[in-house]
């Protein structure tokens, strides 16, 4: 991921700055609103305290990004969220309901709901997640195919052989990417889409007490329910897929869904998605609208990078969507 627009100089995330300062006091009074009550403590003989927060709140997800000067210490009494850090440079410790947690490039820590102690080394940069319990819970219901029984809890034994989970880096720079779009406004439905993809992506790739079924081989699920699943997407195209949408569609888990479409269909059911909405992209640039776009198009049907839509659009129908619209300008003239 990149930490800085090179363009634009900018750092990530800068249209949500919550604070920049080189002053504690000021430092703490800023990033109340995020971290609630806490207390910043700089180390003796480290160099200058300067520290830079940005933070921007989404539905189920808040995105973060930190860059900071000097060595110091975060005492939050009572963190609300699960968090996942993704350091870019630097090293740290959290310490995280009693137990202590590295921090570093290689491998970011995982927090859960509690009380959280942050130690940062001198130079210290990251992205972090912070995810609403209800949201965690709610999708991984829908990915096991029951109601929990329990809260979901870490698993922090045997941490340090646990690999970060897969795709977090990749899936939070897509997001940032699109948050710190100048061209458009961003998508609601792509940034929904995101969301959710980072919760099961963090859901898969951590240790937890729920673990053990998201490991296990699914059941398969019927043909019908299936082409149920297939039936919802064509009725919702427009609006986020979710994993709970698709559990309620097919009365099956969502690890069934995925597992079954692959069986049958050869696919994923994100990838029937993108084929619908694609069909849908065709057929306004086909009979646009006064004043229709690709710009407009790409938007309404939910694809976030114009190059990326182009590039499928293409492969799929063999021309590209400028191509489409100035046929169906000209047919409609």
């Amino acid at each position: 991921m990149q930490h800085m627009d090179v363009a634009s100089g900018k750092p990530p995330l800068h249209r949500f700055a919550v604070c920049e300062s080189r002053n504690v006091e000021h430092w703490s009074a800023g990033v109340f609103p995020v971290f609630g009550q806490s207390s910043v403590e700089t180390r003796r003989g480290s160099k200058p305290f300067r520290a830079r927060l940005n933070l921007c709140r989404l539905q189920k997800i808040a995105l973060c990004y930190g860059c900071f000067e000097g060595s110091f210490g975060v005492t939050v009494p009572e963190s609300g969220s699960f968090a996942q850090g993704l350091p870019i440079r630097g090293s740290a410790e959290h310490i995280n309901n009693g137990m202590l947690i590295p921090d570093s490039p290689r491998k970011g820590a995982v927090g859960a709901p509690g009380e959280l102690s942050l130690s940062y080394g001198p130079d210290f940069e990251l992205f972090a997640v912070f995810m609403k319990p209800k949201a965690l819970s709610d999708t991984l219901s829908a990915l096991i195919g029951t109601p929990l029984k329990d809260k979901l809890d870490l698993d922090k034994s045997n941490y340090d052989w646990r690999p970060e989970p897969r795709m977090m880096r990749s899936l939070v720079g897509l997001t940032i990417e699109e948050l710190d779009r100048e061209d458009s406004d961003v998508s609601p439905l792509v940034l929904a889409e995101l969301e959710q993809a980072i919760l099961v992506a963090f859901l898969c790739g951590t240790g937890h007490n729920y673990r053990r079924l998201l490991d296990g081989r699914p059941r398969n699920a019927a043909p019908r329910q299936v082409r149920r699943v297939e039936e919802y997407v064509e009725a919702h195209w427009e609006q986020p897929l979710s994993v709970e949408g698709l559990a309620v569609a097919a009365n099956a888990s969502v690890r069934s869904i995925f597992h079954s479409f692959r069986e049958h269909r050869g696919y994923s059911p994100m990838h029937f998605l993108k084929q619908v909405r694609l069909a849908h992209a065709r057929e306004m640039l086909t009979k646009p609208a006064p004043n229709e776009s690709v710009t407009n198009v790409t938007f309404a049907c939910g694809f976030g990078n114009m190059g990326r839509f182009a590039d499928d659009y293409q492969k799929v129908f063999g021309e590209t969507p400028s191509q489409t619209l100035k046929r169906g300008k000209r047919s409609s003239a």
